[in-house]
């Protein structure tokens, strides 16, 4: 009988469930008040609204947002930002002929997945927009505390002196207060990373909100950015970390890389090399290589009390008061991941350890990423091989740091062990602070400025070869003049090669020309289709011609705008009354000569 009377009850809240869902206006309640009605969030709760405004759409969604003032029903509210067209458009699970306003109201709130509009621009309470500046873009793929966030940050924070700057971060993180504080103005979403769909509908609204002289794209993993870019003839200067190999599409990623931007900027020579082999197409192509500069590391600001506390821990476990001699203290640092190589730090330390005058060393690992009572991957080979080796105390596996300028003090030698690792911040602060570096050839940039420095011999060992980084751990322990020379010639070096300013006045340059060419692109798409001789597949579009200009400035795939014309002969025989116009614009506006080209 109980179970009759269940599902009785389970019938009749199913037949209900349907009712609603065949009679949108029906609203369903709220399951309880929101807990500070002063504070509402981003679904704006409203308490006693007698009223219902039903705003209906049709069809052909407006293609404005809706108005400042949120339509409610019942007890929610619809977002004051709320755009219809945007709705349907990144829900196309709704299909075309639903009534986004309803569906929101009626369940779409519900549905924190669902995106109802682009994310706001917040401007900054501390730095306003001066319209007498010029105004950059500065992108980063997140706001951790990590390389290529940080580099950001402050590329923000420099070029704030003499431009307005906006920011768009594409991920969440603690850095983002200070990116906020930096820019004028910015825009954040972890939902912009990859969604080639919903970036370009950002970056239309950052583009009709600002005027923007060039963007710097920082980082592969921002590469979702370039076309959109481009197509407001934004001119997007990717600043490039990252060894193509580490991508498995790596040749069509680079490709569009290079068709979509300006310029494109690495980090150091092992890069470049690394995208032109997984590329051919880049290998007749030209890029900058300009080493990043010196980052200041944003503070986290903890209590005194808290700051020392920290900074004790690290100095008692790097150096234990229990030790009876002072210990050669190895220093690895990084998230905890394959490409880092933990494995061949922990590797290392296992040979030097078994090696006779072993025991005056002691081995320590700083970074995330090391959870073996987690995880079932990496971490948990990590943990064996360490309990395996009986390393003991004398090998150390530590959590991130906000005193990691201790573990400078502290350490005698930084081993960047990894596999593969353009230009690792840490390595810069390091040769900073006095400390000298050692790391695998071919592996990172760093080997190449070590190598620059008359290092090789002391600081570079073999291509992931454990028994050669062993050799130079001992001979720089073994020799005070050895590590006096590494200490010296590298922070010199450093100081001047890993200069900031002068970073920034570079990229500087390049996007002050990249703007340039960026107008004419722009002059010579209108030039070209207006002249209505663009003959393409595609059709004599705006985009189908930005495309065919895009691959001949850019060197990628171009192709001939129609079967009788000839750009490159028309290049290199008759040339182009405007440098760097597209040929077949030049020859438009010379009232088509002829020649061999035609």
């Amino acid at each position: 009988m109980a179970r009759n009377r269940f599902l009785s009850k389970l019938l009749k809240f199913s037949n209900k469930q349907s009712e609603n869902l065949r009679t949108p206006e029906l609203s369903p309640k709220l399951a309880s008040e929101p807990s500070n009605p002063a504070k509402p969030t981003a679904i704006e709760v409203a308490a006693n609204t007698p009223e219902v405004i039903e705003p209906v759409v049709t069809q052909s969604a407006p293609t404005k947002p809706a108005s400042a003032t949120p339509a409610k029903r019942g007890k929610v509210a619809l977002p004051a930002n709320f755009d219809a067209a945007i709705y349907l458009k990144l829900n196309p699970d709704l299909g075309t002929a639903v009534d986004p306003v309803a569906h929101y109201l009626n369940h779409g709130h519900q549905e924190s997945w669902r995106i109802v509009t682009v994310p706001e621009i917040r401007f900054s309470a501390t730095r306003a927009y001066d319209p007498a500046r010029e105004t950059v873009m500065v992108v980063s793929h997140e706001a951790s505390r990590s390389g290529a966030p940080i580099l950001a940050l402050n590329l923000v924070q420099r070029l704030s002196s003499q431009y307005n700057v906006v920011a768009l971060i594409l991920g969440d993180g603690p850095l983002l207060e200070a990116f906020e504080t930096a820019a004028v103005a910015t825009m954040a979403s972890a939902r912009l990373k990859n969604n080639v769909q919903y970036t370009p509908l950002a970056i239309e609204k950052l583009c009709k909100d600002f005027k923007f002289k060039f963007a710097l794209v920082n980082s592969m993993e921002c590469r979702v950015v370039l076309e959109p870019l481009a197509r407001h003839y934004v001119p997007a200067i990717p600043l490039i970390h990252e060894f193509a190999s580490a991508y498995p599409n790596s040749n069509m990623l680079f490709s569009d890389a290079k068709l979509w931007s300006s310029d494109l900027v690495f980090s150091a020579d092992l890069t470049w090399e690394s995208a032109q082999d997984s590329c051919p197409a880049l290998q007749p192509l030209s890029a900058h290589i300009i080493p990043q500069g010196h980052c200041a590391l944003p503070k986290q600001a903890p209590s005194k009390e808290k700051a020392q506390s920290e900074s004790d821990y690290l100095r008692n476990k790097m150096r234990p008061t229990t030790d009876t001699d002072r210990k050669f203290v190895i220093l690895g640092a990084g998230y905890v991941n394959f490409r880092k190589g933990a494995d061949l730090f922990i590797q290392s330390a296992i040979k030097t350890m078994l090696t006779p005058g072993g025991e005056k060393f002691r081995f320590v690992w700083i970074g995330k990423g090391y959870n073996p009572d987690v995880e079932d991957g990496y971490s948990v080979y990590l943990a064996d091989q360490i309990k395996r080796s009986g390393l003991k105390d004398r090998f150390v596996m530590l959590d991130e740091t906000s005193a990691i300028e201790t573990a400078y003090e502290e350490a005698d030698l930084l081993f960047i062990s990894s596999r593969l690792d353009p230009l690792p911040n840490v390595a810069i602060d390091a040769m900073g602070a006095r400390l000298p570096v050692l790391c695998f050839d071919k592996a990172t940039g760093i080997s190449d400025f070590l190598s620059s420095c008359g290092l090789r011999e002391s600081c570079i060992a073999d291509y992931l070869d454990v028994d050669s980084a062993v050799q130079k751990i001992f001979a720089l322990a073994d020799s005070s003049e050895l590590y006096e020379q590494a200490v010296n010639r590298s922070h010199e070096a450093s100081a001047a090669y890993f200069d900031m300013d002068k970073y920034v006045a570079e990229l500087e340059s390049i996007g002050a020309n990249a703007a340039t060419r960026a107008q004419q692109e722009k002059q010579d798409v209108k030039t070209i289709l207006d002249s209505g001789l663009f003959n393409s597949p595609d059709g004599n579009t705006e985009q189908t011609v930005q495309r065919y200009v895009r691959t001949w400035a850019s060197g990628i795939n171009p192709q001939p705008p129609r079967p009788d014309f000839k750009p490159d002969v028309y290049l290199a025989e008759h040339g182009v009354a405007i440098a760097n116009s597209d040929p077949f614009a030049d020859y438009i506006r010379a009232n088509r000569p002829q020649g061999s080209w035609n």
